[in-house]
């Protein structure tokens, strides 16, 4: 680096996920399912508040799928 050139410029954050990005990632972190490659591409857009908020409600989500399926394979 010269005295006469600038600085190099850091790299930019990710922008911050979505509501549907969130949800899609909690969803099929739940269900286990997944490349390496989008858990590290997702996870650096994801927020620990977005993660918490969007675990719990995927969580209630899948138990509710799982409670009308069985209630369903039953009746």
């Amino acid at each position: 680096m010269t005295p006469d050139s600038p600085p190099p410029e850091a790299p930019a954050p990710p922008s911050k996920a979505g509501l549907a990005q969130v949800m899609s990632t909690m969803f099929w972190a739940l269900c286990m399912i997944g490349k390496k490659g989008t858990w590290e591409r997702n996870g650096a857009m994801l927020t620990m508040g977005q993660v918490i908020v969007g675990a719990l409600v995927m969580t209630v989500v899948v138990i509710g799928l799982l409670i009308l399926l069985v209630k369903f394979a039953v009746a």
